[in-house]
């Protein structure tokens, strides 16, 4: 239970500690973070470690993990040293290190589903929320046109707040997070299985 060891090892203070067994704690802490997903303070606790020069590999995936993908090539490409075929491996899946999706950007474009939702990379999502929306946008109109103006206003707005705002606006926007969570850490694995380096569970690990 990683969460539970985090908290146990939060109460150790650092400041009692030499600065080999602070290290260890703060690397321990890095491990256990990365297990609970929290990649920027499993970066963190390995870069306050000190410790970040003995586990490169570790350190380059986590700095891809972290999104910070220009010291992630520099870092990795030191792990690469002179074998010149790893190396331009290397290189070559950096040129295709995922680009940061933009809230902005999926707002914008999810005024005309499934655009939003296909910026995403969720187009089968994204058809259906065009579908959801002509639906609600027709029932609208067709209630209108036959002067039914309480069910057309009010029956006609609220599926269109359903459809529109919150299934296709609002989730588009709290999906950026999750898709550039997800595009790191695909990235992240096919950093790991090209630097050889493979995660080891903190429990197993120390």
């Amino acid at each position: 239970m990683p969460e539970e060891a985090l908290r146990t090892l939060d109460r150790i203070p650092l400041y009692m500690l030499d600065k080999d067994a602070a290290g260890k704690v703060l690397l321990l802490k890095s491990e256990l973070c990365r297990e609970t997903g929290d990649f920027g303070a499993a970066l963190g606790y390995l870069e306050e470690s000190g410790k970040a020069a003995d586990f490169p590999e570790r350190y380059a995936v986590l700095l891809a993990l972290a999104r910070r993908y220009e010291e992630s090539l520099e870092q990795s490409l030191i792990c690469a040293g002179n074998d010149v075929t790893r190396s331009k491996a290397v290189s070559n899946l950096f040129r295709k290190a995922p680009g940061l999706k933009n809230e902005s950007t999926a707002t914008l474009l999810s005024f005309i589903p499934p655009l939003g939702q296909i910026y995403l990379g969720k187009p089968a999502e994204g058809i259906a929320s065009m579908a959801l929306n002509a639906g609600a946008a027709g029932f609208t109109v067709w209630q209108l046109i036959g002067h039914n103006w309480i069910t057309g206003i009010l029956g006609g707005g609220i599926l269109l707040n359903e459809t529109f705002l919150k299934a296709n606006m609002a989730r588009n926007v709290s999906g950026v997070e999750e898709a550039n969570r997800t595009a790191a850490e695909e990235f992240a694995r096919s950093l790991e299985n090209l630097l050889d380096y493979h995660y080891i569970h903190a429990s197993n690990n120390h």
